[in-house]
């Protein structure tokens, strides 16, 4: 997912956009599933999300509601009304089971804070459990202090480098978690013995906003 708009303009003097029209289906009902199948979905997202935290933002509602699996077997991150600036946010927003910790305590957010919602992504599609059933927010504090089962303890098979992977991005320490989405992209990719394609060049991409040019006629 490498685009939000397809294309934009104005016609009759008036500006548009367009999106693309997506068909399939999120990832709720799709949980478990097999282990590489899955390592291919979170890597898409973590590759849009690369590209959202390049522009300074955080997604901040990361979940299998708002990721659509299209026919072609790709995922696309959907659902960006949540958006806001790393730093200080002065509500919390997002799915119960995947909102990171930082976010109920009135922390600043950066990337890692949608990592951990990507590791509560895994752990559901790894094995159709969620690692913090909450229903609210309240609830989470005392999940938060139990021990995390690690996914192949629940679906046996699952690679000892994916349980640690996915644990890490789970911790309620941020600085514990993987650094970057671009990182954990490339992780997935060597995990599950992905097509690598451009994946270093990608990352390498993400790291930094892309400056526009020949557009100072716009005001």
């Amino acid at each position: 997912y490498t685009t939000l708009f397809r294309s934009d303009g104005v016609a009759e003097q008036r500006p548009y956009y367009t999106m693309d029209l997506l068909s399939g289906e999120d990832l709720r009902g799709m949980a478990p599933l097999e282990w590489r199948a899955s390592c291919a979905l979170l890597r898409d997202v973590a590759s849009a999300l690369a590209i959202v935290h390049s522009r300074r933002l955080v997604h901040r509602d990361v979940s299998s509601r708002n990721v659509r699996h299209t026919p072609d077997g790709r995922a696309k991150l959907l659902d960006f009304g949540a958006l806001c600036p790393m730093g200080v946010a002065h509500e919390v927003v997002g799915t119960p089971p995947f909102v990171s910790p930082e976010q109920l305590a009135g922390e600043p957010l950066d990337a890692r804070s949608d990592l951990f919602a990507l590791g509560a992504l895994a752990y559901q599609l790894l094995t159709g459990r969620h690692a913090f059933p909450a229903r609210s927010f309240a609830e989470l504090y005392g999940m938060w202090s139990r021990r995390v089962e690690a996914p192949s303890a629940i679906k046996p098979g699952i690679p000892e480098a994916l349980d640690a992977l996915v644990l890490s991005l789970l911790s309620l320490n941020p600085l514990a978690r993987p650094g970057s989405a671009a990182e954990l992209f490339v992780r997935l990719t060597g995990i599950a013995g992905l097509t690598p394609g451009d994946a270093r060049e990608s990352a390498q991409a993400y790291l930094v906003t892309p400056t526009l040019v020949a557009r100072d006629d716009v005001v």
